[in-house]
């Protein structure tokens, strides 16, 4: 394998260069945080004032598009989960935000910025189409109904479990394998799973603009068009029990007009996409001084 701190090294230099290129400004969020967002979402920093580490950077950043149109922060996150091969305690993600930018934009930028580095040509499958091809629902016209309740009886999950780990589960065991020996982006996800602020895309029922890249199973990127109408973000947040008082704080921002409704975000794990680059699924190979 090739050097490991060359090579990350190598792919923080291309992240930035491009998004410089594109008139994205680098900004700093904080890395402890007032919300700790509920039990075992945050570790706790010994800090004054009790404040949390991030877990992802998210809406702390998008508060910026006050300030600049473009944003993006490459910085540290942390897992309070006990960390194996693919997950460290400690990792780095690029996030990014743009404010009246397009869906598909969004998804050339993510293509641009990680297709030189994988080792396999990136292609698309709809998760919807997935979904109507093998359980006959079309989620561009037609509503969850029992969905939920069909998948959680083929994944043989209990009746009650939530619909947000039905979706999952069902990406996790059915969708994820197809990136084995590939790089497979996995678009229009349906409305319910995990990603409650991603937008409903215009003139489909139950279909979000949402995606995701995964390189031989392992996820690596995610990206999202905002969901404009803060009254239905608040109101899927809150079904999934994923609205929190940062998410409270976007959104407040957006209603007062300091930050616009239409925007987008991008996350990159930047030891992930180093994993992929080099072929490996060891995390600990681009955590430099890990003694410390």
């Amino acid at each position: 394998m090739a050097d490991p701190v060359a090579l990350k090294s190598s792919v923080l230099f291309h992240l930035r260069d491009v998004l410089r290129a594109q008139s994205f400004v680098e900004v700093v969020t904080p890395v402890a945080r007032n919300a700790d967002l509920g039990p075992g979402r945050r570790a706790p920093a010994q800090l004054g004032g009790g404040r949390f580490l991030r877990a992802m950077i998210g809406p702390a950043l998008r508060v910026n598009l006050e300030h600049h149109p473009r944003v993006f922060e490459i910085g540290p996150c942390f897992r309070p989960e006990p960390p194996d091969d693919l997950h460290a305690p400690e990792f780095t993600m690029l996030d990014l935000y743009a404010a009246n930018e397009t869906f598909e934009n969004l998804f050339a930028l993510a293509e641009e910025l990680v297709a030189p580095h994988l080792p396999h040509t990136p292609v698309r499958i709809s998760v919807a189409d997935r979904i109507r091809d093998h359980f006959g629902t079309d989620l561009r016209t037609e509503p969850l109904g029992d969905l939920p309740a069909r998948l959680a009886r083929h994944l043989s999950l209990s009746p009650d479990t939530p619909v947000k780990d039905v979706l999952g589960r069902y990406v996790e065991q059915e969708l994820e394998p197809l990136s084995a020996g590939a790089a497979v982006f996995l678009t229009d996800y349906p409305l319910g799973g995990d990603e409650p602020c991603a937008r409903r895309t215009p003139g489909t029922t139950a279909v979000l603009n949402r995606f995701e890249l995964l390189v031989d199973g392992i996820e690596v990127v995610h990206g999202y068009e905002d969901e404009p109408d803060t009254a239905a973000f608040t109101e899927r947040a809150r079904a999934a029990d994923l609205y929190d008082d940062e998410q409270r704080l976007a959104r407040e921002a957006v209603d007062a007009g300091r930050v616009p409704a239409v925007s987008v975000g991008l996350g990159i794990g930047v030891e992930r996409l180093c994993l992929a680059a080099s072929g490996t699924r060891d995390i600990r190979r681009f955590r430099q001084s890990p003694q410390f």
